[in-house]
């Protein structure tokens, strides 16, 4: 027979921790027949393991405890006799100490089958259907610390053991799930599988159910028999109300005596193993056994009324009979309660991944065999014959419903076949066991309707002559050897049922016995712990253990291991409840005597055949609180059983199908480190778990201190290039800017020396300021605009190229101008006519990238051809771009410097090495910048060119290098859209600002943007409004339902002097997120607010994006860029309100109003800012400076003057056109703080200066 192919998904765990998947096809043979007529000549199947294996590999006895899933797994052909495969003599051949480290290995076992072990009659376990290895010879490899690494799929197959119908000779683990290879159902109608109920559909869930619709019933019965009673003592008349005598009230306690004795003997043991089990107080009865017990309870319990008082005995009008009122209460609660009792042990039915009682059916029935016992308590009350003909025919229908639910119910067993899995079979039984009680009563009930009319016919047609049949007595016989036979037979059967499938003791046995066989070859010698944990209903865990996690404390006990096959912990489910902890310290719980409730008991391997977990545990309960009589330390045993019952009332708090988690425990002593475990839950049911406990306390500090290694190596190589970077870059260049700054201050000092001595006369006058003065003092200026510049421009490239080196670096798309970033030059240390542009087209196109990567890109490939290329040699840079492809290729080339023919020479490979990590090919070359490389300025380009999604390349031509960066590139849309987008009619523009210049920036951008002035509301001009602008917000949204609203906060509100809490900030994001939220759903969606701040950082953004709308920059505004601003946050937060200048017919006259300013307005104008209104600003710091001078450094003035360069600042910024305010702005951000700067006269005067320089420019 040849192998069936099936796959597979392997899951291996290398050294790292870190899983790698591989799926390949996996043979195995259909049944144990695939070995046909095995003789002396065995057949031999070499099974081949795929595993990595570090340079101290595995041992031998290590690797015959391997499994297949612990490395991965593949099947070899079949060979005949004792041929090696040749990939297991390779290995064999190969020696321990050969192995290359860190080599991907296989390791190979041979399994030899005879014949006689082929017998399956002589194997009882679970598993006898497997092919069992009678010899395993593992190869000889390099030894390991560890035999292998329990898995996943491990675990699945432990749990499934592929038990099924089809036999497998290969020891590996089966399926996941029936996709593998399709299976015949078990059943025709119901589809019932054991992978189905293995891999999720638990039958706990159904059990449960089923106990709760009994318990239920139980007591419904009992009160409908009692409700019965009462109905026949008030319905008879009072004459009919008598005392049994003579032969009735014998043969009642004859019935008495057999049913009471019958019910003793066989309940009896019962309960009393349940109520010793695990030292249980109040036993835990399933809800089968207690219908069966309500079933005798009322059988026994009429009995006894009857031969006790008085009870209603009428006569049947029709045939003369005597009717015992309380037998017919009796069958009629007991028929329908016993009717479902039978059908709720049947074997449910899997529909849609759920089990389905179809319970309404199951009612039915019941419902049916009741009403038909009730028509014959009837019988004696119907006042003519039509009436007691009609009770007859509505008795015998309802009860013919039992005859034709038996019919399915055999057609269904019929399509039935017995599985192996422990599942499998309980459905089996629980539908066998069904049938065999709706058998029993269809006969028992119709034996009693025939017995019935016998002795109700006698009176009528047999003579007097045959006393006996007369006999007033005659149905009292009859009903009692009938009832008697009927309870003792269905009690039997219930019993029966309860141990097959609903003791909840004795399904966790079977299940873990099942389990337990499945994985015995990893169970005994892997050195990891396992251990199989079921749920009982009652809530406490019954946990199958393997040995390994006790191996010492068996030692220290003087135990044989060899003969230990398991432990088996019993933990209280209030115990478990209250472990969450992640670490365990037992000395401190012995202490406070916060101990678990545990019961333990020690299995042999001669006695795990008879392991039976309904047994009490109690008489060898594990004592937590032991300790050695010699030292006083805790016992072994009580450290390791409560450290692990801590980890598995973890495992149990998990609700995920896998889970890991890591668990710490103190040692006993209370010094040293502590020792971890990595705890691997798989949930195989709902109250079915395993777990995998490994020690990883060597692997964990192995991981620390390399942790610390890479720690500490990265800080000294980041705090050495950052050093290096300060020294040389940095430095210099601030050098040079206070040299500059020196020298404005002694201008600036002298004039303003000048001016307080010559008053107003000579200010006035204006003389002072002569026109060389002005111009020493603009080049001045230029120049230190330049040199700060340079320095911004290399901090930022250098905090750049850190973060891309580190892979932390995320592009901030924004407009580019091409043109403008490749011409300009200034930063280089080459002159002007060195550098040329070529680009194609002519201008090329705005894009939309990141302008910092572009410039690193750029600038670097300048850099380096200043620095190898020729000295004074030009270098070209040629830009194009293809509105085909929308690529963009920037080419820069340069002449040859000194050993270039070295790189010509190596051909392909130098562009290799260029860009790779800390490479430097020209080592040789001698420059008088004495400028030092690092190897890494091509590498760092090639990340930017990755980030930007494009490449870069070099090629050392014989005349000439030339390095190309190609990358696809998105035009800047600057669509007629946009440009013509209006904000509708009738939107009211709310802003906040603390800056007097900012709200009337503010107020003209909402007029550009489209809001007039009478729709416009702008709101922070002292500490009231600030504090009450959520308040305000909501109240005036809420009173204007039908209006748009576009709400502008800026982030940083200074409370000024007149507030209660001194210098105090408002956060203006936090102001929208309270405003959002205080409006109803409805309300919030007529809002677009927006954040407005000059702190741009990754986490500012997604601050601001968290609570508002979006955000805007604090840049300076021109009229053009408004509609660009706003145009697509309207249309993302409005899509279906936006407006046109002339989609609705507006002016064309307007459009050419807006049109002829934009070209007309000089570039003060575009900044909405106006002169006079910074110099206001100036007049009042001045006047702040001027009144005490020495009261500068108090806190009160400080603060009240630093609020005022705090709004200078913020209108500076906003009228920063191409830069001219940025050193002004960092002047002013360098003297933050809480004190006033000792030299702040000399800063002041400087600031001053250069804000009425270009104010008056």
């Amino acid at each position: 027979m040849r192998p069936n192919m099936r796959t597979c998904k392997d899951v291996t765990t290398d050294l790292s921790g870190q899983e790698t998947c591989e799926t390949r096809t996996l043979a195995t043979t259909s049944s144990v027949n695939a070995f046909p007529k095995l003789t002396g000549d065995h057949r031999v199947q070499a099974i081949w393991y795929r595993c990595k294996l570090p340079a101290r590999g595995m041992t031998a006895k290590a690797a015959s405890a391997a499994t297949p899933r612990d490395s991965g797994c593949a099947i070899g052909d079949e060979v005949e006799g004792d041929e090696k495969s040749p990939l297991v003599g390779a290995l064999e051949e190969t020696p321990a100490d050969e192995v290359p480290e860190s080599e991907e290995k296989t390791v190979a076992i041979r399994a030899n089958v005879t014949k006689s072990e082929l017998k399956m009659s002589n194997i009882s376990s679970a598993s006898a259907s497997r092919v069992k290895i009678s010899t395993a010879q593992p190869v000889r490899v390099a030894p390991s610390e560890d035999a292998f690494e329990i898995t996943d799929e491990t675990i699945r197959a432990a749990s499934s053991s592929n038990i099924s119908q089809y036999d497998t000779s290969v020891p590996g683990p089966p399926a996941k799930s029936d996709e593998c290879y399709p299976k015949k159902p078990r059943l025709h109608e119901f589809p019932i599988s054991s992978p189905k109920t293995m891999c999720g559909f638990s039958l706990d869930k159904e059990v449960a159910s089923v106990d709760l619709v009994l318990y239920r019933f139980c007591r419904y019965a009992i009160l409908f028999w009692l409700s019965l009673i009462a109905f026949s003592y008030w319905a008879a008349p009072r004459e009919s109300i008598v005392r049994l005598e003579g032969t009735e009230k014998n043969v009642a306690l004859i019935e008495l005596s057999i049913l009471g004795t019958a019910v003793i003997m066989r309940h009896g043991p019962l309960l009393w193993d349940m109520k010793r089990d695990f030292g249980c107080t109040h036993p835990r009865i399933s809800g089968v056994l207690a219908g069966g017990l309500t079933v005798q309870f009322i059988a026994i319990f009429t009995v006894v009324w009857m031969v006790s008082v008085p009870v209603p005995v009428m006569i049947d009008p029709v045939f003369n009979s005597r009717v015992h009122l309380l037998r017919w209460c009796e069958w009629t609660p007991l028929a329908g309660f016993m009717t479902l009792l039978m059908q709720c042990i049947d074997a449910p039915v899997l529909e849609q991944g759920k089990w389905s009682s179809h319970m309404k059916q199951k009612l039915l029935a019941a419902s049916m065999e009741s009403f038909s016992t009730f028509c014959g308590l009837l019988f004696p009350f119907c006042p003519n014959l039509l009436s007691w003909y009609i009770c007859m025919i509505i008795s015998f229908l309802t009860y013919f419903y039992i005859f034709y639910s038996y019919s399915l119910k055999v057609a269904k067993f019929r399509g039935m076949t017995r599985g192996r899995s422990e599942d499998d079979i309980e459905l089996y039984e629980r539908s066998r066991l069904s049938l065999a009680l709706h058998w029993m009563c269809c006969f028992t009930w119709t034996m009693i309707t025939v017995m019935y009319f016998v002795g109700s016919c006698g009176y009528m047609f047999v003579p007097k002559t045959y006393k006996w049949i007369h006999d007033p007595a005659i149905m009292m016989i009859e009903e009692c050897f009938m009832d008697c036979v009927a309870k003792i037979l269905y009690m039997s059967l219930i019993i029966e049922a309860h141990d097959a499938a609903f003791d909840e003791a004795k399904r966790a046995n079977r299940r873990l016995a099942e389990l337990k066989n499945t994985m015995s070859v990893v169970w005994e010698n892997s050195s990891d712990t396992i251990a199989i944990s079921v749920q009982k209903m009652s809530g406490s865990i019954t946990s199958m253990i393997s040995p390994s996690f006790f191996r010492e404390a068996l030692m220290a006990r003087k135990v044989k291991l060899n003969d230990i096959s398991a432990v088996v912990v019993e933990l209280d489910g209030h115990s478990r409840k209250k472990r969450i902890d992640s670490f365990t310290n037992v000395a401190s719980r012995v202490e406070i005597g916060d101990l678990p409730t545990v019961g333990m008991k020690i299995i042999g391997k001669e006695d795990f055949a008879q392991l039976d977990l309904h047994s009490p545990v109690i008489k060898n309960i594990f004592d937590p609180v032991a300790t050695q009589p010699s030292t006083g330390n805790l016992d072994f045993m009580t450290y390791r059983v409560v450290a692990f019952t801590d980890m598995l009332s973890r495992a149990w708090q998990t609700k995920t199908t896998e889970s890991v988690f890591e668990h710490d425990v103190d040692p006993r002593d209370g010094s040293g480190p502590r020792t971890k475990f990595e705890v691997k839950v798989t949930r195989l049911e709902e109250n079915a778990v395993v777990v995998v406990v490994r020690d990883v306390s060597e692997r964990y500090r192995r991981f620390e201190a390399e942790k610390r290694f890479v720690f500490e190596t990265t800080a000294r190589q980041k705090d050495a290039e950052a050093n290096r970077f300060t020294r040389h870059e940095v430095k210099n260049g601030i050098l040079a800017a206070i040299e500059i700054c020196s020298n404005i201050r002694e201008q600036i000092s002298a004039d303003f020396n000048k001016l307080q001595t010559g008053g107003a006369q000579l200010s006035s006058s204006g003389s002072v300021f002569s026109d060389q003065s002005m111009s020493s003092r603009v080049e001045s200026i230029t120049e230190l605009d330049m040199t700060l510049h340079e320095v911004l421009d290399i901090v930022l490239a250098e905090t750049m190229a850190r973060d891309v080196i580190h892979g932390m670096y995320e592009p901030k798309l924004n407009r580019v101008d091409i043109n403008h970033l490749l011409s300009h030059m200034r930063g280089f240390t080459g002159s002007s006519e060195q550098f040329s542009l070529i680009s194609s087209p002519s201008p090329l196109p705005v894009i939309v990238s990141d302008q910092g990567l572009f410039k690193c890109i750029h600038g670097n490939a300048i850099r380096n051809a200043l620095k190898y290329g020729k000295r004074g040699g030009k270098i070209t840079t040629v830009a194009t771009y293809s509105s085909d492809t929308g690529i963009f290729e920037m080419k820069v080339i340069n002449l040859p410097g000194p050993g270039h023919q070295k790189l010509v020479d190596l051909g392909s490979r130098a562009s290799d090495l260029v860009f790779s990590h800390g490479t430097r090919l020209h080592k040789d070359a001698k420059t008088t910048t004495k400028s030092l490389s690092a190897g890494d300025g091509a590498w760092i380009i090639r990340k930017c060119a990755s980030i930007l999604g494009g490449e870069v390349g070099i090629s050392f031509e014989p005349e000439q290098t030339v390095f190309v960066f190609r990358a696809p590139v998105q035009l800047y849309d600057t669509s007629s859209e946009a440009n013509s987008f209006v904000i509708p009619s009738g939107v009211w523009g709310i802003a906040i600002d603390d800056s007097k210049i900012q709200r009337k920036l503010l107020r003209r951008f909402f007029v550009h943007a489209g809001i007039p002035e009478h729709h416009q509301i702008i709101l922070g001009q002292n500490s009231e409004e600030i504090s009450s602008f959520v308040e305000f917000t909501v109240d005036f949204v809420e009173r204007h339902p039908d209006d748009l609203f576009f709400v502008i906060a800026d982030e940083n509100l200074e409370l000024g002097e007149d507030s209660q809490v001194r210098h105090g900030t408002i956060s203006g994001s936090k102001c929208i997120q309270q405003i959002l939220r205080g409006l109803d759903p409805e309300d919030e969606k007529r809002v677009l607010a927006l954040v407005r701040s000059a702190n741009d950082s990754p986490t500012d953004l997604s601050l601001y994006l968290s609570r508002a709308h979006g955000y805007m920059p604090k840049v300076p505004l021109r009229v053009l860029s408004v509609k660009e601003t706003v145009y697509p946050l309207w249309v993302k937060r409005f899509p279906d309100k936006k407006d046109k200048q002339q989609s609705e017919g507006g002016d064309p006259e307007e459009g050419k109003g807006f049109s002829r300013i934009s070209s007309l307005e000089n570039l003060r104008d575009l900044t909405l800012i106006s002169s006079a209104e910074l110099l206001h600003e100036l007049e009042q710091i001045d006047e702040i400076c001027i009144r005490d001078q020495t009261e500068l450094n108090a806190d009160d003035r400080w603060h009240s003057l630093w609020d005022k360069l705090h709004q200078l600042k913020g209108d500076l910024k906003s009228a920063n056109v191409d830069d001219k305010f940025s050193e002004t702005i960092e002047a002013i951000e360098t003297m933050r703080g809480d004190t006033a700067p000792t030299d702040f006269m000399k800063k002041w005067l400087k600031i001053r200066s250069k804000v009425i320089l270009h104010a008056n420019s």
